[in-house]
């Protein structure tokens, strides 16, 4: 068989009684199934790697049938039948309407919340009117380019805040500056000499200016944002070497709710900084003539990845 059987709900309902051998799939990831399945169903999450791997587990006999589902209204069902079908499974059949068309037609669904409709994107506002940032487990990117190279690394986190009221966010984020890092060059002896002159005088001064401060002063949500793209405007002011300057960057912002980020806000984001408005002049062919092999680029890309607690 080159293409699956597509099914109905009926077709559903009567699948397992009819097929002794049958396999029920939900190809959703495992947090998803534990909230709500279709009663009789095993999980094998498509969005994995291993996804034939678990499907051996599940369906070892690749000539009975097999049966998948999804979420509905989307290709999750249709991408799993075509692995399988690849993967040398006989009778395939998908189910399109998945837990949105099961619970439409009326049908009873297992799990821990098995009402709970979600949305395909958490909203903006989040359940919690203040969330504490987990510096540990937050990263920063840094990257910077000159006409030869292009240098990256990392840097710390001390600590943050969020707040939120009548779906408007604000806080703060501040950032250990002398805790700055190199990737590119390790293990030559150069990784030394940047790591040193990122943090003098000609950059950012880490002796003096030992944080970076972010001041979040708006939060709001996006309007016609698209699935999986930014949902949040963020405005704040960037406090670098003494000085403060407006930034602003569309962001992502969601609300966890599944087992490996728990009960958490993640907010997520690339930001690019003209750092000669921070006074970081070292470089900068807008204000040094012959610069030569030192001409240095004004843009800096910052790329974030924060994690927030319920205060």
């Amino acid at each position: 068989m080159s293409h699956p059987i597509m099914v109905t709900v009926n077709d559903v309902r009567d699948f397992l009684a009819q097929n002794a051998q049958g396999v029920l799939v939900d190809v959703l990831p495992s947090d998803h199934y534990s909230r709500h399945h279709i009663p009789g169903s095993a999980q094998a999450c498509v969005f994995e790697t291993a996804f034939l791997d678990h499907m051996a587990s599940v369906a070892p006999d690749r000539a009975a049938p097999v049966l998948v589902y999804g979420a509905g209204n989307s290709l999750d069902a249709a991408v799993a039948a075509a692995k399988l079908l690849g993967a040398g499974y006989r009778d395939v059949r998908v189910f399109a309407g998945g837990v949105d068309g099961w619970r439409a037609a009326g049908q009873a669904l297992e799990g821990s919340a098995p009402d709970m409709a979600e949305p395909d994107s958490a909203a903006l506002t989040p359940r919690f009117p203040r969330y504490t940032l987990l510096p540990a487990e937050s990263v920063i990117r840094w990257m910077g380019r000159n006409d030869r190279h292009t240098h990256w690394g990392m840097v710390e986190l001390l600590s943050g805040e969020l707040r939120f009221e009548n779906g408007s966010g604000a806080g703060f984020l501040t950032v250990d500056m002398t805790s700055l890092t190199n990737g590119d060059l390790a293990g030559t002896p150069m990784q030394a000499v940047l790591l040193s002159h990122l943090g003098s005088e000609d950059f950012f001064h880490t002796a003096r200016f030992h944080e970076a401060r972010m001041r979040i002063m708006e939060l709001r949500p996006l309007p016609g944002e698209l699935p999986g793209g930014p949902n949040a405007h963020l405005k704040g002011l960037a406090g670098i070497r003494g000085h403060e300057q407006p930034v602003e960057a569309d962001v992502h912002l969601r609300d966890a709710l599944d087992e490996k980020d728990g009960n958490r806000l993640i907010l997520s984001g690339h930001i690019s900084l003209d750092r000669t408005l921070w006074g970081v002049l070292y470089g900068s062919a807008r204000y040094f003539r012959h610069l030569g092999t030192h001409q240095v680029d004004d843009m800096i890309s910052l790329d974030a990845r924060l994690f927030f607690r319920p205060a």
